[in-house]
């Protein structure tokens, strides 16, 4: 199976692990200004303006509140400055992502604080943020962060349990016991936790399609050719040791086939190596629709390729090749500059008839041989390897 070219252009989002972390941390600051805005908006309207605030909410709960919420969106506010002013100046900063990630967990820490340790958002926060902390940013600076929260956590936990009055501090009457269970608290919880857990799970999913698509152009650029997309040598050979294998076993034929394309450093020379790279990507590309599907073909260098043709005996490869040659000559390539160049090539091939235990270095020497004795003979031609052409080889 041919490989395929690997997607070079993706929407900007994705490409999102490849930002810098200044801007990854100025996204992320826009998104939790909006974040805390809207908590602010719940707030003042909960808290002065409802039932459940005139039943549930501690008149000094909801100062304590308003103070926690201007305080992280002038915090978010000045990250986000900090963050454009790097953009402006193309400058890298650690301070500033240390800062980021600290004072994330500081600004939820202060929520849980208010709403209750054991609320859904100091669990988000601990669970969720980790996990896309490390994708975006590295180890040290979020393991710091997540470690500061977890013991400012257990600190304020064991705090509560030997009696200090800091637990949930924005309620005066615990909306979520069974005797005073409220709807409208349980309804905000939701309507809050659900746009962070989905913020997490989209950065997530982003990051791990990201991933993908990187391990896909890691996995590519081991066996593709970068320029043709066709298997570079590495690839090439094991496939053709594979093939080898597989016609041992079976008792098939295989031919082999090495193809230079003629005069290609005067094309280099006359329009340039950029013209010279048009000629190769259509080469490629023709080379393609000759083939059959079970034929394998790679880019090994240069002007030079290699053709594996399983199953295909003397008859077979003559017409396959002649097909390939005849192609090149007769589909003229068409520079950028709108000038069309006709492109040939030469072609050895050699037959590994069933039962022979020739190496496939040797096969590919007796193609080479072939392919020297094609462009001897004047080239724009295909010649097969035979013992008795050594003999007018060396001629």
């Amino acid at each position: 199976m041919r490989m395929r070219k690997v997607a070079s252009k993706s929407p900007a989002i994705y490409r999102l692990l490849d930002w810098k972390d200044s801007d990854k941390c100025l996204l992320l600051s826009v998104l939790l200004f909006i974040y805390m805005s809207f908590y602010l908006v719940w707030h003042l309207v909960t808290a002065f303006y409802t039932d459940f605030g005139a039943q549930y909410v501690s008149p000094v709960g909801a100062r304590q509140l308003s103070w926690v919420l201007l305080f992280n969106l002038s915090g978010y506010l000045l990250l986000i400055l900090w963050a454009s002013l790097l953009r402006k100046v193309r400058r890298q900063s650690p301070l500033f992502v240390h800062c980021f990630v600290q004072f994330f967990g500081v600004s939820f820490l202060l929520l849980g604080l208010m709403f209750g340790l054991y609320s859904p958002i100091t669990g988000m926060v601990l669970l969720g943020s980790p996990l896309v902390g490390f994708i975006l940013f590295g180890f040290r600076p979020v393991v710091w962060g997540f470690t500061v929260s977890t013991v400012m956590v257990l600190l304020l936990s064991w705090l509560a349990a030997r009696g200090h009055d800091i637990y949930a501090l924005y309620f005066r009457t615990d909306p979520a016991a069974k005797g005073s269970l409220s709807y409208y608290w349980i309804a905000s919880t939701v309507a809050f936790s659900v746009p962070f857990v989905a913020g997490v799970l989209t950065l997530v999913s982003l990051l791990l399609r990201r991933w993908v698509y990187r391990e896909a152009q890691v996995r590519a650029m081991a066996v593709q050719d970068p320029l043709t997309g066709l298997s570079n040598r590495r690839a090439l050979f094991d496939q053709f040791a594979h093939e080898m294998a597989r016609a041992r076993r079976t008792g098939e034929v295989l031919s082999v086939c090495v193809m230079d394309l003629d005069h290609f450093k005067q094309i280099n020379d006359r329009h340039g190596h950029a013209a010279g790279d048009t000629v190769l990507v259509r080469v490629a590309n023709l080379l393609r629709e000759c083939l059959r599907e079970t034929d394998r073909i790679g880019r090994i260098g240069g002007e030079e390729f290699v053709l594996v043709l399983p199953d295909t005996g003397h008859e077979g490869a003559e017409k396959v090749i002649e097909r390939c040659r005849a192609a090149l000559v007769g589909t003229p390539v068409m520079l950028d500059v709108g000038e069309p160049l006709t492109v040939s090539a030469s072609f050895g091939v050699v037959t590994a008839l069933a039962g022979e235990h020739a190496t496939e270095s040797q096969l590919i020497s007796r193609a080479d041989d072939a392919l020297y004795l094609a462009k001897k003979r004047g080239r724009n031609r295909v010649e097969f390897w035979s013992s008795a052409m050594l003999e007018v080889a060396t001629a």
